[in-house]
């Protein structure tokens, strides 16, 4: 009997070994980057059928046919945090063109930290071109109280690199500014599109 729950005992620790390796090799941010992928995929393709692939469904009778946006009911959570997603459609050819996340942080010491983490995990993720890599790191080392003071004061910070090589080129922009809705946040968007600019 005691060999039996030796054994068992082993086994278990054996399995805990192997789920806590298995965690360090997945990135902290890997779900959110499964979304982007899975986005990414439906670039270009018409609105409609780019929204049967992803599944969307509730979304499509928000679509603004001015703006060509498409706010998702899916609240993602990942870390603790809630990230907010969007369809960008051009209105003019009727295809997907862009995807945003988008999530707010405290304003805080915490909050400029979260901010710099998460957009460091995509910067590893989608590394950029080497001439763009210094100017995204020195926009991100900005990420502080005195780069985004309060009100009146408006304060953003905004970068952009591209990742990829042709027609698989990926355009990503991350955006930080003030909040119209409260002093002691700071909204933090991520646009990920085919198109430079967009």
């Amino acid at each position: 009997m005691r060999k039996a729950n030796f054994n068992l005992i082993c086994g278990i620790v054996v399995l805990l070994l192997l789920f806590t390796a298995c965690s360090k090799d997945r990135p902290k941010y890997a779900e959110l980057f499964t979304h982007v992928e899975e986005h990414r995929a439906v670039f270009m393709l018409p609105r409609e059928e780019g929204l049967a692939a992803l599944k969307i469904t509730d979304g499509v009778g928000e679509y603004d046919t001015t703006l060509g946006t498409i706010m998702q009911d899916d609240i993602l959570t990942v870390n603790q945090m809630e990230f907010i997603q969007q369809v960008v459609v051009d209105v003019e050819t009727n295809k997907i063109i862009c995807y945003r996340v988008g999530t707010v942080v405290p304003r805080s010491e915490s909050g400029y930290q979260e901010a710099r983490e998460l957009v460091r995990a995509f910067l590893d993720q989608y590394k950029p071109v080497e001439e763009e890599a210094d100017k995204v790191e020195k926009s991100v080392q900005k990420i502080d109280r005195m780069a985004l003071p309060l009100k009146p004061l408006t304060g953003a910070i905004e970068e952009s690199w591209s990742y990829g090589k042709g027609e698989d080129k990926l355009y990503i922009n991350y955006r930080m500014s003030n909040s119209f809705q409260s002093d002691n946040e700071l909204p933090l968007n991520l646009y990920f599109s085919s198109y430079e600019g967009k």
